[in-house]
């Protein structure tokens, strides 16, 4: 195995990796075209096709940590990529059977919860300081946006070309980025310390529980955009289904944009970098539930997308900042677990909200993103100050 690679082949080959994290998404651009092709089925289960993925995740994500310090990250990788390419090709070929095409989206929810905390992982494996945090946040939020919009994309046209079980070969691509990290992705050295880490227990700090159970909550909150947005452009005459769908678009764009800067916010910002993402991604929501054009919809959405932008590969730069140096173990799949779990509650908690309020969706669950985004900004803000004021301590709770 060449080790010796050119240092921006190897930026290239890493962020890579992260084209595939939200690939998941490509069955709900062709839900409407499953839904008439199995009319036996009740539409709830059927769009287990789309949300089935996002609860396997989990289960691979929450043991990243030991499946990390007992096997190699190329064996990772392989085996990651492998579940995500089988699992969503295989769909193609079982059109006219849904439980298997259930299963089979499940497999590739393993395989992207093996990626997802992986991709964050070996980048801090072979980089630190700004090159690491540029890295984090171009990876996490502008490639796998990237990626996010060419499988929306490729399975919509290609399910509109030729039928819908046609856009699952989108995920044929992911051969081609198994090839390259295969042949080229050098397996990193474990830093000094770590090979002794499996005899010594560390302690898991207790800013990775406080950033992990913020990011939960976060990934919630956005529950209350991402299903709401279209309802208030349609139903107030903002505009049609297609630019309702736009407005998603824009936030996507925000987050992608957000990406190739989140390292010098971080310089800018070290101590309240995710205060003020969260406050930004609040503001946004803000801007969307008092806004009465199409425009302003937007300029909310993109200021909200921003913030995601910034505030999603914040918490896994803080998470690995907080992971002591002779720690073997990697607690990044503990934020793509919190991220998992936050889009499951999100339904039940304003579903609950609403029902407290006897309100109906529209905008009153973008006044609940904005009120529970700008308290946990507070939080967040708090948790970062109260340590030095109290003790004088030199870590803190979040940054």
């Amino acid at each position: 195995m060449k080790r010796n690679i050119n240092r921006n082949f190897l930026k290239f080959l890493i962020v890579l990796i992260a084209f595939q994290d939200v690939a998941a998404g490509v069955a709900g651009s062709i839900m409407a075209d499953i839904i008439k092709a199995f009319p036996d089925y009740n539409p709830t289960i059927v769009m287990m096709v789309a949300t089935f993925p996002g609860l396997l995740q989990i289960l691979p994500a929450l043991f990243y940590g030991k499946l990390s310090a007992r096997f190699n990250k190329r064996h990772l990788l392989f085996t990651g990529l492998t579940l995500f390419v089988i699992g969503g090709t295989m769909p193609f070929f079982l059109a006219d059977n849904l439980p298997l095409i259930i299963a089979f989206r499940g497999m590739l929810g393993l395989g992207v919860g093996i990626t997802m905390p992986l991709s964050i992982d070996i980048i801090t494996d072979f980089f630190e300081g700004r090159e690491k945090d540029f890295l984090i946040g171009f990876g996490t939020s502008t490639v796998a946006c990237i990626g996010a919009i060419f499988y929306q994309l490729a399975g919509g046209m290609l399910a509109d070309a030729f039928g819908w079980q046609y856009g699952f070969l989108t995920y044929l691509l992911p051969i081609f980025i198994l090839a390259l990290t295969f042949l080229y992705l050098p397996e990193p050295k474990k830093k000094e310390g770590q090979a002794e880490a499996g005899k010594v227990k560390v302690k898991t700090p207790r800013v990775v529980y406080s950033v992990t159970l913020g990011q939960m909550v976060y990934s919630a909150l956005i529950f209350g955009y991402v299903t709401n947005i279209s309802v208030v452009i349609q139903n107030d005459q903002l505009g049609t289904a297609t630019q309702a769908g736009m407005a998603i678009s824009v936030f996507t764009f925000g987050t992608l944009l957000a990406g190739f800067v989140f390292g010098k916010v971080k310089h800018l910002l070290p101590v309240s970098y995710l205060p003020v993402a969260v406050l930004m991604t609040g503001v946004g929501m803000l801007v969307c539930y008092f806004s009465h054009s199409l425009t302003m919809i937007f300029i909310g959405s993109i200021i909200g997308g921003a913030g995601m932008g910034i505030g999603l590969p914040g918490v896994f730069a803080r998470v690995t900042e907080a992971t002591p140096p002779n720690s073997g173990t990697s607690y990044v799949g503990l934020v793509v677990v919190a991220q998992g779990l936050g889009g499951i509650l999100g339904p039940f908690v304003f579903g609950a909200i609403m029902q407290l309020f006897n309100q109906d969706i529209g905008r009153f669950p973008l006044l609940i993103s904005t009120v529970g985004l700008f308290a946990l900004a507070l939080v967040w803000y708090v948790a970062v100050k109260m340590p030095r004021a109290k003790t004088g301590a030199p870590q803190v709770s979040v940054e």
